[in-house]
């Protein structure tokens, strides 16, 4: 999956990996940042709407910009970042 790997040195839990985001393991968690209207109708937003769906759930979690919503599909949590242009 991964064509490049940096790992940091000082053992963070973060690794940047370039490639296929969605070939990543399903242990992995996900995340983005969506509009809070959560319309998902630009960029990758698009396809995490398509593979993941949901979209009546994460509105019913009322998050306002700042906040976090919250999808789990098959063990793997899925993370959406709500902001607003400013």
């Amino acid at each position: 999956m991964a064509s490049s790997l940096n790992e940091d040195p000082e053992g963070s839990r973060i690794t940047y990996v370039k490639g296929d985001l969605f070939a990543c393991p399903k242990t992995d968690s996900l995340a983005h940042c969506i509009s809070e209207d959560c319309r998902m109708d630009a960029g990758i937003a698009v396809l995490f709407k398509k593979k993941f769906g949901g979209v009546e759930e994460l509105l019913n979690q009322q998050k306002e910009s700042g906040e976090v919503a919250v999808l789990k599909r098959d063990g793997r949590y899925i993370y959406y970042l709500d902001w607003m242009w400013s």
